[in-house]
């Protein structure tokens, strides 16, 4: 899909739609309830299209995507902001989480919506039992008001899914963002997957459960949470070519193996810190551990 959408008819000049709106298989039903802050940069737009170009070709996972429209929800804005910090000297690198982690040291948290307040309800309960296992009373409860209360923000469970994965869509926008400072050196990358990447986030909870549901064709978040695993693919991937044209890299590895390689560990480690490391009463297993020795396996370090 290379079209530019616009929220209104074809040509009618009202504006690009964010990119969050655009890559949503139920964009049209969402629309309504996705008004709000804060649409994503563009750059993440034109991966995201690039994506859809290529799994098209594919035959894959680009159907489905025309005539989408709406608005990206205000906790968008909120997740991107958190999505990239300083470290040591200076080098900035994607450091938030989808719900919003990422604070800076020192500054006072401004007090929830009662929106992000549902936001942050859903996100943990979709993590921890999936989206067919949360049900809205379930996450009504969670926040502490009422069933009406909880529709007069979203309107059905689909919605309230499409503005959880604007949040992580945000979340791959300040990654994409810090794509060239990562790529400085191995040791930055080892240091970025202590923070946005780290398997023991919530962020990367819920990307990983609703990784996992996606393999359900009706499941209402299928293409966008399949394409966000292509944005976290093409970030490392980007990560690793600036690493190989700074020579870097292990001779003969290919950016591209390694890039999916490390995000599949990621994900794995994820769900194995939340199972497996649960049930143990002691573990000497790191999950920081383990993906900073891959990437020491295939770097070059000075």
């Amino acid at each position: 899909m290379t079209g530019v959408v616009t929220n209104g008819s074809q040509g009618a000049g009202t504006g690009p739609v964010p990119p969050s709106a655009v890559f949503s298989d139920r964009a049209g039903e969402e629309a309504p309830c996705r008004a709000g802050g804060g649409a994503l940069e563009e750059p993440l737009g034109r991966v995201l299209r690039n994506l859809d170009t290529v799994t098209e070709s594919q035959g894959g996972l680009g159907a489905g995507l025309e005539g989408a429209r709406g608005a990206s929800s205000d906790g968008a804005a909120r997740a991107a902001d958190g999505a990239v910090t300083t470290i040591g000297s200076g080098t900035a690198i994607g450091s938030g989480t989808a719900d919003g982690s990422g604070m800076v040291e020192g500054s006072i948290a401004a007090e929830p919506s009662r929106r992000e307040m549902i936001l942050d309800a859903a996100s943990a309960l979709f993590a921890e039992r999936g989206y067919d296992g949360a049900s809205l009373r379930d996450i009504s409860r969670r926040v502490g008001i009422s069933h009406p209360g909880m529709l007069h923000h979203f309107s059905s469970k689909e919605v309230l899914l499409g503005a959880v994965i604007d949040r992580l869509e945000a979340h791959a926008q300040g990654l994409l963002d810090s794509a060239d400072s990562i790529a400085s050196s191995p040791e930055t990358l080892i240091a970025s997957l202590g923070g946005p990447w780290d398997p023991r986030k919530h962020s990367m909870a819920l990307l990983a459960t609703l990784s996992a549901e996606i393999v359900d064709p009706g499941h209402p978040g299928r293409f966008r949470i399949a394409r966000l695993r292509l944005v976290h693919e093409h970030v490392l991937e980007r990560v690793f070519d600036g690493l190989d044209e700074r020579g870097h890299l292990v001779a003969g590895t290919s950016p591209k193996f390694l890039a999916r390689s490390l995000f599949s560990l990621l994900l794995s480690l994820t769900v194995r810190e939340h199972t497996v490391r649960e049930l143990q009463k002691t573990s000497d297993a790191d999950p920081i551990a383990d993906v900073q020795e891959f990437v020491r396996l295939c770097c070059v370090t000075d």
